[in-house]
């Protein structure tokens, strides 16, 4: 647990060593599975993005989940994070501040021209580098 995630953040799950050879594949079967079961809402496939996922909300517990398949960098991306927020401190308020004015004004989506946590995270980093 990092500490970086707002009460109306998602989960993201990477399903690692699938063996599907397409990622889309993965992702329109997980649409339809999810869609006959009847065990979300506001199901959305990203197939064209850098990292392709199906983005859903479960509907008993309300929480949003963003799945990919077979990308393994989401490890190495929290290990960076779990060391920079330990070497700066003021990175966590910095961070989670920014998340809330983003989210507030709908920047904070990667597939709709925002920015994402980890890109945001990475800004921040490179500024308290230089200070």
């Amino acid at each position: 647990m990092i500490g970086l995630y707002l009460p109306t953040s998602d989960i993201d799950v990477m399903i690692l060593e699938s063996g599907i050879k397409n990622p889309q594949t993965g992702l329109y079967a997980f649409f339809r599975v999810l869609s006959q079961r009847g065990i979300a809402k506001k199901i959305q496939v990203i197939a064209k993005a850098s990292v392709p996922i199906i983005k859903f909300v479960e509907k008993k517990s309300g929480a949003a989940f963003d799945i990919s398949f077979d990308v393994d960098n989401g490890p190495k991306a929290a290990e960076f994070i779990k060391e920079a927020v330990l070497k700066w401190p003021q990175l966590r308020p910095l961070c989670l501040i920014l998340k809330v004015f983003l989210q507030q004004r709908d920047l904070n989506e990667v597939y709709s021209s925002g920015i994402g946590s980890y890109a945001l995270l990475a800004m921040i980093v490179a500024m308290l580098q230089k200070v």
